[in-house]
């Protein structure tokens, strides 16, 4: 049995749903760390346009949102769309009907992306310098 209760803005997620947002955590940062070093590899072997850092912000994202809905143990698409699973198994969703429930659950979602897409901009820009950078020197 889930601890976890449905809270209107603050949790819409339990245990299940936690683990799976950690896993795709866990993914986008491992696929942005080899973005990063396949990235300088090709910056150094065969001078690519340090520009391409830039495409870093995609895994960066999948990284920074994952990590941030596992954290606040809020599902971004679930606020979003008025629904929550704080125990029911993954990926079977209740909706709520409460229509005041669905401004502060809006909000919360967008707060989640707003704040993942500035931690993957920073992420990007430092890829981005190092690119530049070895670009620079090789």
């Amino acid at each position: 049995m889930s601890d976890f209760q449905y809270s209107t803005g603050v949790c819409n997620i339990g245990e299940a749903e936690i683990a799976q947002r950690r896993r795709i955590g866990y993914l986008g940062l491992g696929l942005t760390i080899v973005f990063f070093m396949v990235y300088l590899g090709l910056i150094y072997s065969v001078e690519l346009n340090p520009l391409f850092g830039v495409l870093v912000f995609i895994p960066a994202e999948v990284f920074t949102v994952g990590f941030l809905q596992a954290k606040k143990k809020f599902c971004a698409a679930y606020g979003l769309t008025h629904r929550q699973n704080v125990a029911s198994p993954l990926g079977v969703t209740l909706k709520i009907e409460d229509k005041a429930s669905h401004k502060k659950d809006r909000n919360k979602a967008f707060l989640i992306i707003i704040q993942s897409i500035i931690y993957a901009g920073i992420i990007t820009i430092i890829v981005s310098l190092f690119g530049l950078i070895l670009y620079q020197f090789s």
